[in-house]
């Protein structure tokens, strides 16, 4: 009977001895899970992107509207040169770091629409050229309007 009773105090100071060890466990996991929590937080509190080394921060601000002439660096044939895109801003998209604009610009009587990544470095360099009156973010429709009718009011 003694004997009984001496197993079940081992049992039992076993038992306490592997529940105060799970529960470290639980506790050291709740607080990776915080600081992995925590750490993320930051990351999305952090809107303005400073922790990405390729965000460009010498660029003019752009809005719809402008026209712009933008200095991209094309790579052809093993070759490097710098083409001049100039039309008007019809869209933005500010993903992040893949913030991206739409430029539209008639050419020879046909349109053509490019889009440009912002923080790429084959963007040398953008030039303002006038900033327009637009009521709206994304001005797709004049993509349906030709000659006068797509003009804009310019903004003095």
């Amino acid at each position: 009977m003694a004997e009984e009773m001496k197993d079940k105090e081992a049992a039992a100071v076993e038992a306490t001895g592997d529940d105060q060890e799970k529960k470290a466990d639980k506790a050291e996991t709740s607080e990776v899970v915080d600081a992995k929590e925590a750490d993320l937080q930051d990351t999305v509190a952090l809107g303005d992107l400073n922790f990405f080394d390729e965000v460009r921060t010498d660029l003019p601000e752009i809005r719809p509207g402008m026209i712009l002439r933008v200095f991209y660096r094309v790579i052809e044939g093993g070759k490097e040169r710098v083409q001049v895109f100039e039309g008007t801003v019809i869209g933005m998209k500010n993903r992040g770091i893949a913030k991206t604009m739409t430029v539209r610009k008639t050419s020879f009587g046909i349109a053509v629409e490019r889009i440009f990544p912002l923080n790429s470095k084959l963007v040398q360099k953008i030039e303002v050229k006038k900033r327009q009156k637009v009521r709206r973010a994304k001005l797709y429709y004049l993509r349906n309007l030709r000659g006068k009718a797509a003009r804009l009011k310019e903004l003095r």
